[in-house]
């Protein structure tokens, strides 16, 4: 019977849900003749730590009626070089441009599969010549549009012997070469092996380098969801304004790989860690999580472990540094926190924690740095959840309040050095 029910379609649409979501949740990696240089750091940072608070410039979104600051789930964040905001709504289907102080100026894109059309977008970039790629999941393509919204066009992308490309899971474009999470998809007796990876793509749409490939197998008779198969590097991986590529390929490990533009590899840094054990009850939370989004895959056993994976997320930024959210800087932050970052530097060395005072939650929110502002997506968890039809009365508040973007001013001293 489960056999039956479990089509590639709906198990290709559970493992899109999931990368949505990026939740707090035997993986095969890549591997490469060439070594890497570890960049190894003790428990304690460099630098004493240090306590931001952060100014609030403006917010949309909440409770308001105006249709311009309406989003269902928000999954990016963009500014050009005038300031201008693009936020990317995957639930939407579009685009949204605001000014630098929030004023809303126009909405690129539709629903649709037309010219400049897309469904459920879920990552954008710029482009050298001024347009916007916005990338969809399935069938994988990357619309190209002008910031006034005309139709551009697709960006390139590796095809295979049939002519199809990859389901698209995330791109960040670096110079001539735009770094690409993909997935391929295999079918075989009785499975379902999904291929995820992380390469370097030219502007013809070749594939230059694959820097990490992982497989994940489904089997119908058999299907088990695993966190440690299913969080890995899909939601944990960036790139820097050096055109450095990161990634966490590793679900328990405080180990993050850092790539060069073309794909060689550059280090790997590590820091002393002891995972944070979960109680029972935050267990449970989680697996009813993943519970709600299997049911596309009926009979499913959900696998959560007993601790949390060292790296929750990482952030770039324009001085070169590196900031990490770990699992304890996420959870032992102050109440009134956005959270506690671990900071590296440009070379991979630990220099400092920082935390950031400010309304925002680091278990629910999400958080997009750009330049000199921290962008809080607020309840973005339980948006995206319901979205999907997914959660149960613990997991999404129906009463929560409507999402909204908070805009803060970040003023830190240069750490890249």
């Amino acid at each position: 019977m489960i056999r039956s029910l479990m089509t590639p379609q709906r198990v290709s649409s559970l493992f899109t849900l999931v990368l949505v979501l990026a939740l707090s949740f035997a993986l095969a990696p890549s591997t490469s003749a060439e070594e890497w240089k570890r960049v190894e750091n003790s428990a304690d940072p460099k630098e004493s730590p240090l306590t931001i608070s952060l100014e609030e410039q403006w917010r949309l979104g909440g409770e308001t009626d105006d249709e311009d600051e309406f989003f269902g789930v928000i999954n990016r964040i963009l500014l050009d070089e005038d300031g201008t905001l693009f936020v990317l709504d995957n639930q939407l289907s579009e685009v949204k441009v605001y000014d630098a102080d929030g004023s809303f100026l126009t909405t690129l894109g539709r629903e649709g599969e037309g010219p400049g059309e897309f469904r459920g977008p879920v990552d954008m970039f710029f482009t050298p010549d001024g347009n916007v790629g916005v990338m969809q999941v399935a069938p994988g393509k990357i619309v190209l549009l002008s910031k006034d919204g005309e139709p551009q066009g697709e960006y390139p992308l590796p095809e295979g012997e049939d002519g199809s490309t990859p389901i698209l899971l995330g791109g960040r474009l670096m110079g001539d070469y735009l770094a690409l999470a993909g997935q391929e998809n295999i079918m075989g007796e009785g499975k379902f092996t999904m291929v995820r990876y992380l390469a370097v793509i030219d502007k013809e749409g070749n594939e230059v380098e694959r820097m990490h490939s992982e497989e994940r197998v489904f089997e119908f008779a058999n299907a088990v969801i695993d966190e440690r198969v299913w969080d890995t590097f899909d939601r944990r991986w960036a790139v820097g304004d050096d055109e450095s590529v990161y990634a966490v390929t590793s679900f328990p490990d405080y180990e993050i790989k850092v790539w060069n533009a073309d794909g060689s590899k550059k280090h790997m840094i590590t820091r002393e860690y002891e995972h944070r054990p979960r109680s029972q009850e935050e267990i449970d939370r989680i697996h009813s999580i993943y519970e709600a989004f299997t049911r596309q895959a009926p009979g499913a056993v959900v696998k959560i472990g007993d601790a949390y994976k060292d790296i929750q997320t990482i952030y770039p930024r324009e001085d070169g540094s590196l900031w990490v959210l770990s699992s304890d800087g996420q959870h032992d932050c102050p109440d009134d926190a956005l959270g506690t970052f671990d900071v590296f530097n440009r070379k991979g060395k630990f220099v400092r924690q920082v935390t950031l005072m400010g309304e925002g939650d680091p278990n629910e929110d999400a958080y997009f740095f750009v330049r000199d502002r921290v962008y809080v997506v607020t309840g973005f968890l339980s948006a995206a959840m319901a979205a999907q039809g997914g959660g149960t009365g613990e997991d999404v508040d129906e009463d929560a309040a409507p999402m909204a973007v908070i805009c803060y001013q970040i003023d830190v001293p240069d750490m890249g050095m």
